[in-house]
Parts: structure tokens; sequence; C-alpha cells
């Protein structure tokens, strides 16, 4: 098991360090935070290979870190040209194993460790061919650029901490990239439908249909091409016969089909979740599995069936890598397992999160967690109702929508005490969170979740007296407004319901009315007291505008 992955000048990861949990990992965050690098870099430093190229023939200009590169060349022809030429480095450190003997050792490349079981991987500039190297290199940057580096300068070093060269994979440490995207013919769903074939048929058998087999080969060739000539320009003619080699074989033709269909004429959900689970299966002795985005065009039924698949094989001695958009699958698999990633920096690893609420995102899995995890600031509200009526306050307020300040308003029910525990164990920046207090005391509901509050995360309830949800809260801070109020979110020509009963049974209804009249007339009404404070809390006003 990997215990300290650390990668620098690789793309977006400049100077990444990441201790993973053993079993089951789910790395998250926004586009282009870095999740693949980090796929990407636990392949190379443990296959010596990338999506199926070797790691010497693999590099690009693209893999060096643009920040890194940019400095090196405005440094060139001065005092600093060549001391801070762009390096790789990838460093995988492993827990203590007796079988990983071999590859421990001291000759840790940051030093970071006197004595344990790791492998690294280096591309850099060696001395000799350094003066030619400064020399393109200034040539690149005289010419106006693009700052590209020449890679063929670059020699790349695979090796163990006990300081050998990696000729090939060490014992004990194994590492499988499951690609769940649809393709026509996938090699190892091929691979696993070819070894069934040698499992079930005997050596006659597999004899007897391979003598089969070259009949119709012969035959074809007989009946059909044998009358066909190919002439080539200048090179005489040539004659058409079926293909002889290995790559025929009959084996080779052997596909997966579900009613007569091959799988590749099958859906795509169908093609990622056998792939899925036929890589697993295969992997069954890899030490380290890497899936990248498992839910691409997954239903939510299917997703279920994705994450018991994952999930069988996280209970296993594999240390598994998932990176994910999908709340569903993040709750599924268990938050627990959860580190966030943001701009390449090194992901921040949940630990102190509560084995029941765990447990309580896996039962309901429909929560969008991940939005939580995204957000910048976040205010969690119990309904549509809610939504849309904070949504208006901070309009009135701030002039703007909260989304328009990075400000995500997240709908949870009752949840939201769970939510704040997950917040807090995520280290987020500023949370609110409001409700209706439903006849209780709202320092009761505050104090359910007091655990969880900071100066950074905290909770707002109305006051009692001012009513029990969102509607009896509105209309006694507009009572001297409630025939403005009544005009902007009752129906037309509805004049015979009482306000607060019309709006309790037409609760999203007044609700998006609200938001959606014209400023002008919605802006006189006045805000709950509880949901401006939150406002203040989620976005403080300078104080110039406070005191207007």
């Amino acid at each position: 098991m990997i215990r300290e992955l650390r990668v620098s000048g690789f793309r977006i990861l400049k100077d990444f360090v990441w201790e993973p949990k053993e079993g089951l990992n789910i790395l998250v965050g926004a586009n282009s935070a870095g999740k693949s690098t980090v796929l990407d870099a636990i392949e190379l430093v443990t296959r010596g290979s990338i999506r199926g190229q070797g790691a010497r023939r693999s590099l690009s200009p693209d893999w060096f870190n643009k920040d890194i590169v940019d400095a090196f060349f405005q440094e060139l022809g001065g005092p600093l040209e060549g001391a801070n030429v762009p390096e790789i480095k990838i460093v995988a450190v492993f827990s203590e194993d007796r079988h990983l003997a071999r590859i421990t050792g001291a000759n840790d490349p940051d030093k970071k460790f006197e004595n344990a079981p790791g492998i690294f991987i280096t591309y850099t500039v060696p001395p000799s061919l350094l003066p030619r190297f400064l020399e393109e290199c200034r040539g690149i940057k005289e010419a106006g650029g693009p700052f590209v580096l020449p890679t063929d300068y670059y020699d790349c070093s695979w090796r163990i901490f006990q300081g050998d060269p990696i000729v090939r994979r060490p014992e004990g440490v194994s590492c499988t990239r499951i690609d769940t995207a649809p393709e026509p013919r996938s090699r190892a769903v091929d691979a696993y439908a070819k070894s069934y074939v040698g499992e079930e048929l005997d050596d006659d058998k597999m004899r007897e249909v391979s003598s089969q087999f070259r009949r119709v080969s012969a035959q074809v060739d007989r009946e059909i091409l044998s009358g066909i000539t190919v002439n080539c320009s200048g090179r005489g003619n040539f004659g058409l016969q079926m293909d002889r080699s290995p790559r025929t074989d009959w084996t080779n033709s052997i596909v997966l089909h579900r009613d007569g269909l091959p799988l590749y004429a099958l859906g795509s959900a169908e093609q990622t979740l056998t792939k899925c689970a036929v890589s697993l299966e295969n992997a069954a002795g890899e030490s380290i599995l890497l899936l990248e985005e498992p839910e691409c065009h997954l239903s939510y039924s299917w997703l279920n069936d994705l994450v018991g698949v994952i999930a069988n094989a996280a209970g296993k001695d594999s240390q598994i890598f998932v990176t994910t958009h999908s709340p569903f699958v993040l709750n599924r698999l268990g938050l627990d397992s959860l580190s966030v990633m943001a701009e390449g920096n090194s992901p921040s690893r949940i630990t102190s999160l509560s084995e029941d609420t765990v447990s309580y995102f896996k039962r309901l899995s429909g929560y969008d967690t991940l939005r939580i995890v995204l957000a910048d600031k976040a205010v969690l509200v119990e309904g549509p109702t809610d939504e849309l009526v904070f949504d208006w306050a901070f309009r009135k307020k701030r002039g703007k929508l909260p989304h328009e300040k990075g400000i995500d308003v997240i709908e949870c029910g009752t949840s939201h005490k769970r939510l704040l525990e997950f917040a807090s164990a995520l280290g987020k920046g500023r949370v609110a969170a409001l409700r209706d207090n439903d006849e209780e005391d709202p320092d009761y509901w505050a104090g359910l979740a007091k655990p969880h509050l900071s100066n950074v995360r905290a909770f707002f309830c109305g006051a009692l007296e001012e009513g029990k949800t969102i509607e009896p809260q509105m209309i006694e801070v507009n009572k001297d407004k409630l025939q403005t109020l009544a005009s902007i979110v009752r129906k037309r020509g509805n004049s015979t319901d009482k306000l607060d009963e019309f709006m309790t049974n037409n609760k999203t209804e007044w609700a998006l009315r609200l938001l959606e009249a014209d400023r002008s007339e919605s802006e006189v009404l006045d805000i709950p007291s509880y949901i401006l404070n939150a406002i203040n809390f989620i976005d403080p006003a300078p104080e110039s505008a406070e005191n207007e």
C-alpha cells in the first residue's frame, strides 16, 4: 500500500504531497484540479509506464509544470541561468511489508525516510548535456518562444530506495488502470472471454475447432479468393488468401454476447459495467487499482451496480484510487475515504467524520455532498421555498444572486447537523445553515449543531414568536405591507384564501413569484431577521455599506 505520494514539477502538481488511506481512496475536485494527473503519477512510478507506453518514451514537454518552465526561461541570460532547470520527480513510499524487502533502503531522494520501502522516477538533464540544453533553450527564448522544453536532452531514471535501477517491475508492487470508457473492442474483455475458452475446452477439442477453422479458411481461398488478382503498380500481380498468422487465430474472434448481441453493440452502461467488473476480476492479485470517473454513461440503477462492484473490490487486499464527479458514488463508497483537491495542491483528507454520519450518507446517497466539497461558500436550507426566498433576500441586499458571488445555496432537508459536521471535517470556509423552528426553541436546534459550529460555520433559525415556518416569518416581518406582499405572491384573482393559508399551501409557487417579481415592487418588502443575519454572515458587507 502507498503510504505517501510525492510529486514535483509534473503538470499541475508543482509540489504535491499526499498520504492516502489503505484500501479505498476517493479523489474529488473541480475540473482541472489535477485528479487525473495524480492517477498518471501513480501509474508512472509503480509501472514505469503510462497508458501502455514506457516512461522513457512517453515524456512530453507538456508534462512539465508551466510555472516552473516559464520561470526557467525568464532566468536565461541572467545570474540564475541554469540554476533551476525544470525536473519531474515522483516518489511512492510504501507501508512496511516483508514482501517489499527488495525495494527497502535509505535512498529516498528527498531524505525524508531513513529506511523504507519505496520507488521513485525522475526526469532530469544530465550534467554532460546541460551546456547544449541551455544553449538550445536560449535560442528558443531569443526567437520569442513558445517556451517549450527540448525533452530529448532528458534522462529518465526509475529506481528503488535501495538505490538500484529498476529493470522490471519489483515483486510486491503491481498496478492496474481500469479504463471504463465504452469502445468497440476492449482488450481486457476479449482476453477474459478467450480465457474461458481455454478453461472450458480440453486440448483435443481445441485442436478439433482449429482444424475446422483451417478447413473453412482453405475453402474460402479455393472457392472465392483464388479468382481475384491484384495488380500492384510496377510490381506484377498478386493473389489474395486468408491470413494464417497467429493474430487471426479463431480464438481472437471470440467476444462476449447477450441474447445474440455482442458486448460492443450493447449500451454504453452495459459496456462500462462489464469492463469494470472484468478488469477488477483480472486485477484480483494487483496491489493498486486506478479508476477514473467510472460513473460516465451510467443511470442511477447502473450506478448502484457499479458501486457494488467497486465496494467488493475495496474489501480485498488492494489499494483503490477512484476519481469521481458523482455524489452518489462518493456517498455510497463512504465519505471517510474522501480526499479533496484544488488547483494541483496537496489534497486534504477526511479524518474526523463520525461512523454514524458516514453510514447516514451511504443509506441516503442522494444528497449532493459533492456541492459542499466544491463550494467556496455554502448556505444550507431546508427546501426549494427557502432557497428561492434566500436568493431574493440576498439579491435585495447585495444586488446579485448568491451564485454570482460564489455562494452555493444547497437544499438539505433537515440534515443540517450532518452537513455541518461534513463541512467541519473538510475544513471548509464559511457555511451558513438555516432552518424553520418548527415550534421548538431555536437554541434547541443550534445546540444540536453546536459541536460543528465556529467562526466560519453558523446556524440561523427564525424566532418562535415570529412563526414556525418561513411563511408566517415573512408575513410577520411585513405586517405593515401585507397588501404589497399579497399582490406579489398570490395568484391573480385569488383573494379569498387567507394569505398565510395560501402561502403554506403553495410554498414553492409563492417564493418563485417573489423572486421573479419586478424588483422595484418586491424589494420594498422586508427580510426575516434570521435570513438577514445569515446573509451578513456568509457575505459580510463593507462597514460603509452597513452604516448607510
